[in-house]
């Protein structure tokens, strides 16, 4: 760039001209939480600290206070979730609860046992599999077995195989109808199912209680990376939601949450983004490895980001 007009070849930064007219805001106070009550206060004050990384010991570790804590993911289930094995609960109880983690794994396995528990009659829908291959890398597709094709869970993309019952709560994995509420990230209930079209209702927002279909599109995972193959997926693009990973759970706000953390969290803003979905210490239950401290969370945050804030 050396010769043109109005062109250095520094590297030091040079501010806009613009900057004068820029005002900073430090967003300090959790609106999630009121402070009308000492206990709400207190569960705020510590969710801040939380979030900056105050107290955190040379393991990564922080305390919490005992009464969130329970032995087991059972245990985990049924504070959560109470009696949800006699009767399918309304639309409602769903609203108001979730339980999170922080690995797809944990979510797959805590979704399947609370489906084992939930009542009525199981329905499987199977995904119809294509791939594309890159010449001379693998030119026998055809020869791929459907069922492994089905058994691949990659990021965005639904189970090959969709296990659901009347009544179960449900996530959508894609922006269908904006404008209908059908946005990605949207909870759902099944209300009826065929082979070809899902019957659901919303689940809270601005179209909360509304009738909506879902029907099967096909759909690419999000990164094909690994793959000597392109899969495409043609399957109905919604995931079980009585648990969600940590990270797709951010917006929704519930009165009673519950955070599998057997496998700790392992990105900046985690602990912060699962503690804060509940508005009270007595609405949160974690369950912990059997190897770790009691009375203390892992918590994964980088104060140097918040220097660089201040410096602003």
């Amino acid at each position: 760039m050396e010769g043109f007009p109005g062109t250095t070849t520094s590297n030091e930064f040079l501010p806009s001209c613009l900057s004068s007219d820029f005002q900073v805001l430090l967003l300090r106070t959790n609106l999630r939480l009121s402070r009308s009550t000492t206990d709400k206060l207190h569960f705020a004050d510590w969710l801040l600290d939380v979030g900056h990384g105050k107290d955190i010991d040379v393991k990564g570790t922080i305390p919490f206070d005992t009464n969130m804590h329970v032995p087991d993911p059972e245990t985990l289930i049924h504070h959560i979730y109470p009696n949800i094995d006699c009767v399918v609960p309304p639309p409602s109880y769903f609203l108001d609860r979730i339980i999170l983690a922080a690995r797809n794994s944990d979510i797959d396995d805590l979704n399947r046992a609370i489906l084992d528990l939930f009542p009525g009659q199981e329905t499987t829908f199977y995904s119809a599999e294509s791939v594309e291959t890159d010449p001379g890398v693998f030119s026998q597709s055809h020869h791929i077995p459907t069922v492994y094709l089905r058994s691949i869970e990659a990021s965005g993309l639904p189970p090959g195989e969709l296990h659901l019952k009347h009544g179960c709560p449900l996530i959508l994995l894609r922006n269908l109808a904006p404008a209908r509420g059908l946005c990605n990230g949207t909870r759902l209930i099944l209300k009826r199912a065929t082979g070809h079209v899902l019957e659901v209702q919303i689940l809270g927002g601005q179209h909360d209680g509304e009738i909506s279909f879902i029907p099967r599109i096909g759909l690419l995972p999000s990164n094909q990376a690994g793959f000597t193959f392109q899969l495409h997926r043609r399957q109905f693009p919604i995931c079980l939601a009585f648990a969600l990973t940590i990270n797709k759970a951010q917006g929704q706000s519930v009165h009673y949450i519950g955070i599998d953390l057997r496998k700790p969290v392992f990105a900046h803003g985690q602990l912060y983004v699962a503690l804060s979905r509940a508005t009270s210490h007595k609405h949160v239950k974690v369950v912990l490895a059997s190897t770790t401290c009691k009375n203390r969370l892992c918590n994964v945050v980088y104060p140097e980001i918040f220097d660089m804030v201040g410096d602003c």
